[in-house]
């Protein structure tokens, strides 16, 4: 499949400047934080107006828990850079959403998945034995659980979306490149558990989200860079 570009070592390298902040080149390329380090201003959980009691800014991340809800971002993007530092919890799930429109009941019926899960742990076999690991295109391409930091440290990750096209890293690898709009994106597809969703992948605008899938997660250092 000669358009995905599967299991290549990045140029980019890992996040070296402070947690929460711009490194000099980020800010002369564009680059705003989604974070602050102290608030969950800029976000709010998935059909309500605001987070979770069960939500928390600790030690500088955002800290969701069992309970605490999915968190969108309030803005809506299109084309995209988004960087960032997730931490899991010991067989922890999770995830990254792009392109979620809150008109289903769910964010994950729309917004296709940048997967967080403890990679080298026990939990979730069946999502294991697919590949749907840290940093993967959940579903759709299998991931390296060798790319994977243990639970409780920081990885550093990217999701890079221009149309059609999804470019995802973990840890200065990358773990997808590929068209969706190609036979090659459009066959991938059609082998995933979202091939009868309907409103699957279909908006081409809509909020980041920060998926509670009942396991302990953290983030931190979101910045964006919106793209033509």
């Amino acid at each position: 499949m000669k358009n995905i570009t599967l299991f290549l070592a990045l140029a980019l390298p890992a996040f070296a400047g402070e947690p929460n902040q711009l490194t000099p080149a980020e800010k002369a390329d564009g680059f705003k934080l989604l974070f602050d380090g102290k608030t969950t201003e800029g976000w709010r959980n998935y059909k309500q107006d605001k987070p979770s009691d069960k939500t928390t800014v600790t030690d500088g991340a955002i800290s969701l828990v069992k309970g605490s809800g999915n968190l969108i971002s309030k803005d809506q993007f299109e084309n995209f850079e988004f960087r960032f530092q997730f931490k899991i919890a010991a067989n922890g799930n999770s995830g990254i959403m792009w392109h979620v429109s809150e008109a289903k009941g769910q964010p994950y019926e729309t917004g296709p998945e940048y997967q967080i899960l403890d990679s080298l742990g026990t939990g979730y076999e069946h999502e294991l034995k697919k590949g749907n690991i840290a940093g993967n295109f959940y579903d759709i391409i299998p991931g390296k659980k060798e790319w994977a930091k243990p639970a409780g440290e920081w990885n550093d990750g990217s999701i890079k979306i221009v149309g059609t096209k999804v470019t995802l890293t973990i840890n200065g690898n990358t773990s997808a490149d590929i068209d969706m709009a190609t036979d090659e994106g459009k066959a991938l597809l059609a082998k995933s558990k979202f091939a009868t969703w309907p409103a699957f992948n279909k908006e081409t605008k809509g909020h980041l989200c920060l998926q509670e899938h009942g396991d302990s997660v953290s983030f931190r250092s979101l910045r964006i860079k919106e793209l033509k």
